[in-house]
């Protein structure tokens, strides 16, 4: 009998495996996570993965080597003080070509402005937009594609 629990003992006491169960347990905490993870993200993915799906259906591609440009017209641009373009317009008709282009330098900074800004920031945004479609008309810039 003293063989039996001399075995059992050194059994008991030998610790060589214990490694091995802490990982098994911790690798199948990451897979829960992992599945728990993708279960939530996974509704989200397949609408993106939906939205980008009909973007590219609905893309219409080019073979030919064309410029791409757009044909341009003055004034199609969202004014934010229409009562100034005439005025403005005639206005800048009499600048010499260098200074319109310091001109629409100097306003550019207000050409994202959103309408209703408030006065000065409807005008400048206004000024910056009539100033470009006059260099434009003059051959000075390019149009925007």
């Amino acid at each position: 009998m003293t063989k039996l629990m001399k075995t059992t003992a050194g059994f008991l006491a030998d610790d060589s495996g214990a490694v091995t169960v802490d990982w098994v347990v911790l690798t199948a905490g990451l897979v829960g996570l992992g599945l728990a993870t993708m279960a939530v993200v996974s509704g989200g993915v397949e609408d993106l993965s939906g939205d980008v799906g009909t973007q590219l259906a609905s893309q219409e591609i080019s073979a030919s080597f064309g410029s791409g440009a757009v044909d341009w017209v003055a004034g199609n641009w969202d004014q934010s003080n229409p009562g100034i373009y005439d005025s403005y317009t005639a206005w800048m008709a009499g600048f010499e070509d260098q200074q319109l282009l310091t001109h629409m330098a100097n306003m550019e900074q207000y050409a994202e402005y959103p309408a209703g800004s408030g006065h000065p920031y409807d005008t400048y945004h206004d000024e910056y937009y009539i100033a470009r479609d006059e260099a434009i008309s003059r051959g000075l810039i390019d149009p925007p594609t």
